[in-house]
């Protein structure tokens, strides 16, 4: 084992060229209250990094009482590329059917105006399921994502109209079996081609659920939905026909009645059930998983079993409550997975869409289609820090900060406003600094210090031939990990880059001689 003695004492002489002295003084950071800050990613490979995935667009934080605001200014064909609403694998026909949905959708949303959160945060459309489900760069990045940008790309500016503006493009997971008449659902809805068709051979395993609770544990989920007035008695649904009204329950209790529509209910159930009956709600699939929601779709009854007990002190009849239902989500407009059948049967993008808004066809329609859309990422945070991939422009209050930098941001609500902490070293050439080895995972790791945020790579030579290199990778000022090959006569050159200048340094034996063995 002398070579590995070798090794590492060899790897304790770190050779800066050129670097900083170690008693040198670090660079600090400095923070300035702002109330709006602007970054845009530079290059094709820079990104901003929001809860775990990477956006291109330019970010806009802004402070409210609330806490901050992230919104996303990105141009149409990146918003409708960053849509995660089905799988990528699916038929073509199918993928071009939700592209124009989705793209529908967000122009019947600019034409009807802000809503009043849109209007004070500043923004067209949120990103989460209660408009589109929105990821950034994340979906075309994914395995099939190329398939998504080509169905965005061959149906580019087709959306549907109803009497010359956009159409209300609802759409939801599946339908089982039939969707439903909007007014339905929504009794303040009511538009001719949002009626209830057949939509057959859906492959999903949400077209038809159950789940069952004893009334003692029904009746806590009443009770934590403020439901009751005293112990629950009965439920009963009323269904109706197609177009005649909402499906309704009626939940008896000793003090009284309470008369909802199944999708009123649905989210009182949603938000109660998990909350006091997380270890029965939501029920479980045949196959074995949850379900994603204690009541998935407006479409369901209730049916009270009664089972006769001989069981000595205790009641004479059990109540259970079954909950049959079929569909996840509204069920009005499309059905992605009824989308996907028809598609696999043979039928286009248009004809799919026609059967499930009543004969609306696709068409160009570039007046009611952005160039820019503006999407809420998230608001009211406390704090948040931005992350980079790559160089970034930076603007605060309007003033240009950073032009092409590296290096993560701190930003905090203040008081309706932010405080901003900007990174380390900001507008100063990387410097490398020596660094000790340390045990992570098992394996002997280098630790040297970054002054500025900079792009760092590495080169591994074992007797004078470099035998890997990394990627360059944006690195904010301070410690980092590089790792250390314990090989006879190996070595590490590492580099730093950023905008204003560049710094290496060298660790054991690079570009030499093996060592005597």
């Amino acid at each position: 084992m002398r070579w590995l003695a070798v090794v590492v004492a060899a790897l304790l002489t770190v050779l800066p060229e050129p670097g900083l002295a170690q008693t040198e003084e670090a660079p600090v950071p400095e923070t300035a209250r702002a109330q709006v800050m602007e970054i845009t990613p530079v290059g094709e490979d820079a990104s901003v990094v929001v809860n775990g995935r990477r956006y291109q667009g330019t970010l806009r934080i802004s402070g409210h009482g609330d806490g901050l605001a992230v919104v996303e200014a990105v141009d149409l064909d990146s918003y409708l590329s960053g849509i995660q609403e089905v799988p990528f694998s699916w038929e073509p026909a199918a993928l071009e059917a939700q592209v124009i949905a989705a793209r529908t959708y967000l122009a019947w949303n600019l034409a009807r105006g802000r809503t009043e959160a849109g209007r004070r945060y500043g923004y067209d459309i949120c990103a989460t399921d209660a408009c589109q489900v929105y990821a950034g760069i994340e979906p075309r990045l994914s395995t099939g994502g190329e398939r998504w940008l080509e169905a965005v790309q061959a149906t580019a500016g087709e959306i549907l109209l109803y009497q010359g503006e956009p159409a209300q493009t609802y759409y939801s997971s599946t339908s089982g079996g039939r969707t439903r008449t909007a007014s339905d659902v929504w009794p303040e809805v009511d538009l001719p081609y949002l009626v209830a068709v057949e939509s057959p051979g859906e492959e999903s395993p949400f077209v038809e659920w159950m789940w069952r609770l004893p009334q003692r544990q029904m009746q806590r989920v009443l009770s934590a939905a403020d439901l009751l007035d005293g112990d629950l008695v009965d439920i009963r649904t009323t269904t109706t026909a197609d177009g005649e009204g909402p499906w309704e329950v009626t939940i008896e209790s000793e003090g009284g009645s309470r008369r909802l529509t199944t999708w009123e209910l649905r989210g009182a159930l949603n938000r109660a059930g998990p909350r006091v009956l997380s270890e029965h709600l939501p029920g479980v699939r045949p196959d074995g998983p949850r379900y994603p929601q204690t009541i998935l779709s407006p479409t369901y009854v209730f049916e009270s079993i009664r089972l006769p007990l001989l069981v000595p002190g205790a009641p004479p009849i059990l109540t259970i409550y079954q909950v049959d239902g079929r569909g996840w989500g509204h069920l009005i407009g499309m059905s992605q997975y009824g989308a996907q059948a028809m598609a696999k049967q043979g039928a286009p993008a248009a004809e799919i869409l026609a059967h499930y808004y009543r004969g609306l066809e696709p068409q160009p329609a570039p007046e009611w289609v952005p160039e820019t859309v503006e999407v809420v990422l998230a608001v009211g945070l406390p704090e948040f820090a931005v992350e980079v991939t790559g160089a970034v422009a930076v603007e605060v209050d309007g003033e240009e900060v950073a032009a092409e930098e590296l290096g993560s941001w701190g930003l905090v609500a203040d008081r309706g406003a932010i405080e901003v902490t900007s990174p380390v070293g900001l507008g100063l050439p990387p410097r490398l600094r020596p660094g000790g080895l340390a045990l992570r995972g098992g394996r002997i790791v280098l630790q040297p210090e970054l002054t500025a945020a900079a792009e760092v790579s590495w080169t591994v030579w074992v007797g004078g031939e470099a035998v890997a290199t990394s990627e360059p990778r944006a690195t904010d000022a301070g410690f980092f990990t590089v790792p250390l090959p314990l090989v006879p006569g190996a070595g590490i050159e590492i580099e730093a880059v950023n905008a204003h200048g560049s710094d290496r340094a060298t660790v054991g034996q690079v570009g030499e001689e093996d060592p005597p063995g």
